[in-house]
């Protein structure tokens, strides 16, 4: 038996034992598990082992998931009583992630009690970190975790850990090795012998079907990650460094699966809960590789694609028609509504204009962007709202930029769909120029010269739309005057 399973499904895999009070029987495939609707959902919790001049509370909480409205969520915390509450405004389930290993399985409108002993999670981590691999029973696990977390009120029951045997987490350089001379396609067969090895595992463990059914999902997601892991093995191994080669393997991940019908996650809404974390990603990518756009998951993408759409629109404050929006699913039209009506307060009072993504395909939005400007030095700027250099360079360049407008150079702010909503308005209304804001699946599309997945990223052009230069990382404001007083 192969020692290294799936990567990340092993010790720290937190699987929810389910009893889904929203659920439907497993053959209604078709149909989400969640009612329609946009609402808040919040966690109320306690440290119940709290005292009187402890540190801080530890940082950790968040939810994956891709909103309509933001990234973000609302924190209350007292650090008197050891008390906290968060808040998402979300129109669809969200898996809320907490420090060391916690998953909550939020739906629209919960209100989720959780209790939390730092002492006896202590106890659940040395019992892991001093027992040998072997002689760790899911049994004592499960013991220690009761002691350590309770949770009332989420659709589904606390998570609860699961012990494989022979698991190993991550990949080593030794695993990464043994599989230098792969292909990809000699990878996926690994992956899949190693995914049927763990799904083994499953048939010995007494589970109920609809937690056998859970932990499948989570299972195949790990697959999924797994698949896409096959550049980062190269790179693990330490015998590839150079990014041309770096790049080569990664275009050969095609996500091209000869046994994407024997998955399941796809054919169920339950997959969209059990696969949370990744899905977005991986999940896009696997389905329209191996054409699975028609399974009810798939439908789902689509039709949570086309309700971002329409609020990129929104969040430039462009127009969309009352039957586009009427064709939308009720829970996304509550939330592009709401930011439509935020968008009205704010456009009164902002200093920045945004504008429309000019037409055509998206390598020749920024040639577009940059002719508008013609006889003017264009200064355009690819940041984000959660990007903390960004957000320090767009504020120092304020000092300089009424110089710098005498001097004939325009402002042009391209963000994407993964900054916050309300945020981004803010920082619009601080911030004279012109603001786009461009999904985030189409950014690399762009073209942008010198691009390396990294911001702030800023470009400079001359009075002719020439390209001149291109400039990673904040260098600060001395710096960037002086190249930009090189432009003619």
């Amino acid at each position: 038996m192969k020692k290294t399973l799936l990567s990340i499904c092993a010790l720290a895999l937190m699987v929810s034992m389910l009893s889904c009070q929203q659920t439907k029987e497993s053959n209604e495939t078709d149909k989400p598990l969640w009612e329609r609707k946009s609402a808040p959902a919040v966690i109320v919790g306690r440290y119940v082992d709290w005292k009187a001049g402890d540190n801080p509370f530890p940082p950790g909480f968040w939810g994956n998931h891709e909103s309509l409205k933001g990234n973000g969520c609302e924190i209350t915390k007292d650090s008197i009583n050891g008390t906290f509450s968060i808040t998402y405004d979300i129109c669809y389930p969200l898996q809320h992630k907490c420090m060391n290993g916690l998953k909550i399985m939020l739906f629209p409108g919960d209100t989720v009690r959780l209790d939390y002993s730092r002492s006896a999670f202590a106890a659940y981590e040395a019992y892991k970190r001093e027992t040998p691999h072997d002689s760790i029973t899911t049994e004592k696990l499960q013991e220690l975790w009761k002691k350590a977390v309770h949770m009332e009120g989420a659709s589904f029951e606390m998570p609860l850990p699961i012990h494989m045997k022979g698991v190993q987490l991550g990949v080593s350089r030794d695993y990464a090795l043994a599989h230098f001379q792969d292909t990809y396609d000699e990878w996926c067969e690994v992956c899949w012998d190693e995914f049927q090895e763990v799904v083994s595992q499953l048939d010995s463990l007494d589970l109920t079907p609809r937690e056998r059914e859970y932990l499948r999902m989570n299972v195949e997601q790990n697959y999924l990650q797994k698949l896409q892991q096959f550049s980062f093995t190269k790179r693990c191994s330490g015998l590839v460094t150079d990014k041309d080669s770096l790049a080569m393997y990664e275009e050969q991940m095609t996500f091209k699966d000869p046994h994407a019908a024997e998955l399941t996650y796809y054919r169920s809404m339950l997959g969209f809960l059990a696969c949370m974390n990744n899905l977005f990603d991986e999940g896009r990518r696997y389905i329209k590789a191996n054409g699975l756009e028609d399974s009810p998951l798939g439908r789902w993408f689509k039709e949570l694609d086309e309700a971002k759409a329409v609020m990129t629109r929104v969040k430039a404050n462009l127009p969309v028609s009352e039957s586009k929006l009427d064709s939308l699913s009720p829970e996304f039209q509550v939330q592009i509504r709401e930011m439509q009506a935020l968008m009205k307060r704010e456009a009164a009072d902002s200093k920045g204009t945004c504008k429309d993504l000019p037409e055509g395909k998206p390598e020749d939005w920024l040639p577009e962007i940059v002719a508008e400007h013609k006889g003017r030095i264009v200064f355009v700027d690819f940041w984000a709202t959660w990007c903390g250099p960004c957000r320090t360079g767009m504020k120092e360049m304020e000092s300089v930029k009424d110089s710098l407008k005498e001097k004939g150079v325009d402002f042009v702010y391209i963000t994407d769909t993964s900054s916050d909503s309300n945020d981004w308005l803010a920082y619009v209304a601080r911030h004279e120029g012109i603001h786009y804001i461009v999904p985030e699946d189409k950014k690399q599309a762009m073209q942008i010269p010198d691009y390396e997945n990294a911001i702030p990223h800023y470009l400079i052009y001359d009075r002719k739309g020439k390209f001149v230069k291109a400039i990673s990382g904040w260098p600060g404001v001395e710096k960037m005057m002086q190249e930009l007083a090189a432009v003619q």
